[in-house]
């Protein structure tokens, strides 16, 4: 399986030299395209100040800036930027017409074995992959804002999308560029942005009925749901809450709403007649074997302390 060591981005904007500042943290060479010189220009200047702040922060060396700025090469030729990438990135706006209009450019200059990849949160892989011969090499990453930065990167798999293809781009964000990964299958907003929405649609929904306001809402994520999702995650939790009280919960919410969005859902029910309750019984939705109550609990106690300490809310 061929190594991701030649990375070419298209669209230097504020995804892409962030992006290509990622790929080149990672010992890659990034050729980074636009068709304006005005806004590469803007993009070495972003990028370098991006690495100021990183050295700052004690993240990178301030000797390391130089040679990771002389890994990036800014082109505004898009056959000469993507002729030998091993993998090509395509960050331009969220427009269907132009990111097949684009990836039915590049296909025509890069090898057979080449990664074509696009950035888009929302639109299906599968209708930008129409535009190309060989829609199995092509696959939806997802970079979080900014990426040169935040760990996770949505891997999302087209209907066509070879399993060489994902292995390939998993090992190359996961090994090279150290990111976290998972990956999706190709719906409408994929995983992160199906999570947001939910959120977003619910507070609205709250703060529109007079219940409370948007400064309460964001405290609730600041102060509490952000900070233990943070940890946890919604589903692992749950564990910690109890499964059978979680049942209950939704239940009443379910019956008092009458919104069958909050009935509970089949595997949570099956988890109660299991007496799978979470870490009081030792398994819930994850397995807690072989520790107690007790060293679970204050495991929990000693995380959330630590991060409110680093968060500086103690």
């Amino acid at each position: 399986m061929k190594k991701i060591t030649q990375v070419s981005i298209i669209g230097a904007g504020l995804m892409g030299h962030g992006i290509a500042q990622t790929c080149a943290q990672a010992n890659c060479n990034v050729t980074l395209y636009d068709i304006k010189d005005k806004i590469l220009k803007e993009a070495l200047k972003r990028i370098k100040s991006n690495l100021e702040l990183l050295a700052n922060e004690n993240i990178i060396d301030h000797q390391d800036i130089d040679k990771i700025i002389l890994r990036i090469k800014m082109m505004n030729d898009l056959k000469k930027c993507v002729k030998e990438a091993d993998l090509v990135i395509e960050a331009v706006p969220e427009d269907l017409k132009l990111k097949r209009k684009i990836f039915r450019e590049v296909e025509k200059y890069v090898s057979e074995d080449t990664i074509l990849a696009t950035t888009t949160s929302v639109i299906r892989i599968s209708d930008i992959s129409e535009a190309i011969e060989k829609p199995e090499r092509m696959i939806g990453t997802h970079w979080m804002n900014p990426p040169f930065i935040l760990p996770l990167v949505e891997i999302v798999r087209g209907t066509h999308t070879s399993d060489n293809t994902v292995k390939r781009i998993k090992e190359f964000l996961e090994d090279k560029c150290k990111k976290k990964t998972i990956v999706c299958r190709d719906i409408p907003g994929f995983l992160v942005n199906r999570m947001a929405a939910a959120v977003l649609a619910e507070a609205t929904k709250l703060i529109e009925t007079g219940i409370t306001t948007i400064e309460d809402i964001d405290k609730t994520w600041t102060e509490h749901l952000g900070l233990i999702y943070l940890l946890f995650g919604p589903f692992r939790n749950l564990d910690y809450i109890g499964l059978d009280i979680v049942y209950l919960a939704s239940i009443y919410l379910s019956k008092t709403l009458k919104d069958e969005r909050f009935k509970p859902p089949k595997w949570l029910a099956d988890k109660i007649r299991m007496n799978q309750l979470g870490i009081k019984t030792g398994k819930g939705i994850y397995n807690y074997q072989g520790k107690t109550f007790e060293e679970m609990y204050n495991e929990r106690i000693k995380k959330i302390i630590k991060t409110l300490h680093i968060l500086n809310k103690l």
